[in-house]
């Protein structure tokens, strides 16, 4: 189901992304060699604590951590654990936030090492991809038109796209209608109106776009070929004149 958001939901979701900032903020400041995506999963939860809200992913469909921390080949659903980081790490955080009935969610990658060409390289690929994507945003585009730029900027640089997973409506809910896939055709899917908040999240790929599962945790979602991807995911309202991005 498409949820158009009153006025008043817009402004409880708004709430919800101003807490999400702060965990961002958090993770961004410890994000560090040697510190273990467990202890980065706790710090994510606490802020959420602090400031009365809850992590949206905790339990949900069973998932066991609160937040998703994928590091380098994995691409989502990245579960914490002991896995200390390294230097050479990509890592992305999917954060969602639930605050007085109303849900952020929105993901950010971060290259430990500056000087990791690679990893920069797919890092400033995925925000273009996002960039791209944000554009056609506005009243009267399609779904699809926001999957096909994903698709079409990620393949100039080079990349592949994940299938199967994409972005989602959000706000009362976790997940809700339309699904925003990473490809797609022009002016097909779900017609986008004033009062949708939908999340955008290109999933790139390195050489290929096979994946899986992880057999053991039944959630971690990585690249077949261990190659390097990446993932970014902005949480957008549209409006009448285009679109506003919550989560900047």
């Amino acid at each position: 189901m498409i949820y158009i958001k009153s006025k008043q939901e817009i402004e409880r979701i708004k709430q919800a992304c101003m807490i999400w900032k702060k965990v961002k903020h958090a993770l961004l400041t410890h994000c560090k060699p040697g510190v273990t995506t467990l202890q980065l999963d706790k710090l994510a939860n606490d802020v959420c604590l602090k400031n009365h809200a809850t992590a949206s992913f905790y339990q949900h469909d069973g998932f066991p951590s609160h937040i998703c921390i994928s590091v380098n080949e994995q691409i989502i659903h990245g579960v914490a654990s002991h896995y200390k980081l390294k230097s050479k790490d990509l890592v992305t955080f999917d954060v969602g936030v639930t605050y007085n009935g109303c849900v952020c969610d929105a993901a950010f990658s971060v290259v430990l090492d500056p000087n990791n060409e690679k990893a920069n390289h797919i890092n400033e690929a995925t925000i273009d991809c996002l960039n791209q994507a944000i554009l056609q945003v506005k009243p009267g585009n399609y779904t699809g038109d926001i999957s096909y730029a994903i698709q079409q900027t990620a393949k100039k640089h080079g990349y592949q796209v994940i299938k199967n997973f994409g972005g989602h409506g959000c706000g009362l809910k976790l997940h809700e209608d339309p699904i925003i896939l990473c490809y797609g055709k022009k002016a097909t899917g779900c017609l986008l109106r004033p009062g949708m908040t939908i999340c955008i999240e290109p999933m790139l790929m390195t050489g290929s776009d096979k994946y899986i599962i992880d057999p053991k945790n039944q959630w971690t979602v990585s690249a077949s070929n261990k190659q390097l991807t990446c993932h970014y995911e902005h949480m957008v309202l549209v409006n009448e004149n285009g679109c506003e991005i919550l989560t900047n």
